[in-house]
């Protein structure tokens, strides 16, 4: 926050509190207090706490200074409501208010202090991060007012304890066993407020008892979960090539055009037709939404110039009767469908779209809720980019991505045309918002991160029912940097349209976006996390890598599998013996970087063999089928899936008619591979 001379003023009647902290001690001091006291307190009293809130004001409201914030934070968490805290003495609430403000006003002196550090160089706290440590310290220190009530007296506790600097260490402590709320961050940053030196010097005018909160017996103390971070790659596949086909299918039954044409590839390998079997055509889409939009009571007159009436929701009075509209779906080449069926599917494509949007996009949640569908996409230097307002930091290692705008594959593309055709139905502006059909009259407002993974889970839970992934709306972010790690390491993607990423982000990159600085894979994804978020998720890609190729119990294939698997056991078994898990060998060679090397079809082992021809150069002929020294991993059974589906896919085109010998040939090279390695394939 930019200081201004007001704030200076602010600042200046705060550190005079010390001065007259005994006039407004209780009320025999008050009697007797000085003009100037009395003064002094009028002036404090009438500070500006906010636009809207002065000093005296039980609850403080900091909304109208924030007016950007996110749907997460815009109302509640922007204000604070002192008259809560009943046990707590006005005396010590006025300390509060005051150390409050401090802590506004100079977050760089309470930053340095903070036990959880802060961005090096970092110099702000957002207001409602500040609100949430009061508010987690005046929860305390209401309960510890209430048990020294309880423990002497209410009468002497109004009488004696009129400052912080009155609580003894065992006051802290013998609370910390009782308190029902959790002692976590916000407490903990709330206790080094307390006990920043300024405090003690401007507000308090002296030291506070000292004592250390993580030494407490807490009666509840928060526990970091374990959740995933990142969804397994079969998971992200499965998400994704599922999305992909809903949005493909949906399109094509709305008479678009189909921008990512590699979905067809998987077509003929799944039970598409998701819209058919739902009975929903491009005449019944029509029908359901001028249902929706008149019973949502938009205007005959604005429905029909808009989109049309289809006659069939007429009655028998040339009518548009609501009851009688439901008719249509009884009679003649409409009587499968159900109005039912009907929302819920046209819901699935849409949570379906937004999930693409959000894994290939690693958009955080509020970002996503500000996506305005009317002017999102946006072209620069010849790429299409999709705009949105980034509300937490900003990137420095690029100039505009991933900061405001992001990068457009047509899958994206394809995803945000069906949320645009939906938005027919439900009238709103915003790409992320309910599939409720908006009232005329009604505001709209961006959706919460918790409203965002509820849509997303239904989608989760229809593509892959029987799996709990433990999904939250950080997880797309971190799976995207997760998989660009992978590929740094060594790792074949999993998505053929994650490749289409990485190539559409290296060619933004290369037009001039950024500084001298280039961005491979890694730099892309770490410009998505946070550095140690970066250097985990690194690790445990490299750490994928050393398993899938230099695990002694690993699954080996060819003619010298053998000799490399007795290499790795005759070097783990050393390194075992010496008291090392396997799991702690595998972290040691990520961290000795083991973990960046180049996974392609197979390893080869020619170079033992005496054959005096030119050494082979890989490609197809690297696997045990074809070649003695070959030798296929775990590692490469993605690379040879995608030669077995792409190859498939191309198996009844036209185009190819004149090869199509050749692509048996590698259809079934592949299919024997994944067949050795373990991985059931379809027949073709």
């Amino acid at each position: 926050m930019e200081r201004l001379p007001k704030h200076y003023s602010v600042l200046s009647t705060i550190a005079d509190l010390k001065k007259y902290k005994l006039a407004l001690s209780n009320a025999e001091h008050k009697k007797v207090a000085t003009n100037e006291s009395t003064i002094y307190l009028t002036k404090l009293l009438s500070l500006p706490a906010s636009i809207t809130s002065v000093f005296s004001d039980t609850e403080w409201d900091f909304n109208l200074e924030n007016p950007n914030a996110s749907a997460n934070i815009i109302g509640s968490k922007l204000k604070i409501n002192f008259n809560k805290y009943k046990n707590i003495s006005p005396e010590v609430i006025i300390e509060l208010k005051c150390l409050l403000l401090s802590v506004q006003l100079t977050p760089e002196v309470f930053i340095s202090n903070r036990k959880k550090a802060k961005k090096k160089g970092s110099t702000k706290l957002a207001t409602n991060t500040i609100l949430g440590h009061f508010k987690s310290g005046l929860r305390f220190l209401d309960t510890l007012f209430r048990i020294l009530k309880v423990k002497l007296g209410q009468e002497h506790i109004e009488k004696i304890y009129s400052s912080i600097t009155q609580i003894h260490t065992i006051d802290y402590r013998e609370t910390a066993k009782v308190f029902t709320n959790t002692y976590n961050d916000d407490l903990k940053q709330f206790f080094s407020y307390i006990q920043n030196p300024y405090t003690s010097e401007h507000i308090f005018g002296e030291n506070i008892s000292a004592f250390d909160p993580d030494q407490f017996s807490w009666k509840n103390r928060y526990k970091k979960q374990d959740s995933n971070q990142v969804m397994p790659n079969w998971a992200f596949d499965k998400l994704i090539r599922t999305a992909s086909l809903l949005v493909h299918d949906f399109l094509k039954t709305m008479g678009e055009e189909v921008l990512d044409s590699f979905v067809n590839r998987y077509e003929s390998q799944s039970e598409t037709q998701y819209f058919s079997k739902a009975g929903i055509t491009k005449d019944t889409f029509q029908l359901y939404r001028a249902f929706r939009l008149l019973s949502a009571n938009y205007s005959e007159i604005y429905v029909e110039s808009k989109y049309g009436i289809p006659d069939e929701l007429r009655n028998s009075k040339n009518k548009y009767n609501l009851k009688d509209m439901t008719a249509f779906i009884n009679k003649g080449k409409y009587k499968k469908i159900t109005l039912t069926s009907i929302y819920e599917q046209l819901a699935l494509v849409s949570f379906a779209a937004k999930y693409l949007i959000g894994q290939y996009t690693g958009m955080r949640p509020s970002e996503l809720a500000v996506i305005d569908l009317n002017n999102c996409l946006i072209e620069e230097n010849g790429m299409k980019l999709l705009r949105s307002h980034v509300f937490k930091g900003k990137d420095t290692f690029s100039k505009g991505l991933f900061d405001d705008k992001w990068v457009v594959i047509p899958i994206i593309e394809d995803a945000i045309k069906a949320i645009k055709i939906l938005s027919s139905i439900t009238q709103r502006n915003l790409m992320f918002s309910s599939v409720h059909t908006k009232k005329s009259n009604e505001k709209e407002k961006p959706q919460t991160s918790v409203m965002i993974r509820h849509q997303l889970k239904i989608f989760i839970k229809f593509a892959s029912p029987d799996d709990d992934l433990g999904f939250s709306n950080y997880m797309m972010r971190h799976t995207l940097a997760y998989q660009l790690y992978r590929l740094e390491s060594g790792l074949p993607l999993i998505s053929f349209q994650l490749k289409h990423l990485v190539n559409t982000v290296d060619k933004f990159l290369s037009r001039g976006s950024t500084s001298d600085v280039t961005m491979g894979y890694g730099g892309i994804a770490d410009s998505l996390v946070e550095s140690q978020t970066a250097q985990k998720l690194r690790k445990q890609s490299e750490i994928e890598v050393i398993k899938a190729t230099a695990d002694p119990d690993g699954n080996y294939l060819g003619g010298k599998a053998d000799e490399h698997k007795e290499r790795l056991k005759t070097a783990f078994k050393g390194y075992m013996a010496s008291g090392y898990s396997k799991e702690e060998i595998f972290e040691a060679m990520a961290e000795q970087g083991l973990g960046v090397i180049n996974v392609g079809l197979g390893y080869c082992y020619g170079s033992d063999s005496k054959n005096e021809s030119l050494p082979c150069i890989g490609s197809l002929k690297c696997n045990p089928i074809r070649c003695s020294n070959a030798i296929v991993s775990e590692a490469n059974a993605p690379y040879w899936r995608e030669v077995y589906s792409t190859n498939l896919a191309n198996l009844n085109n036209p185009s190819f008619a004149d090869n199509k010998e050749q692509i048996k040939e590698v259809i079934n090279e592949a299919k024997g591979v994944l067949t050795l390695l373990g991985h059931g394939v379809p027949n073709e």
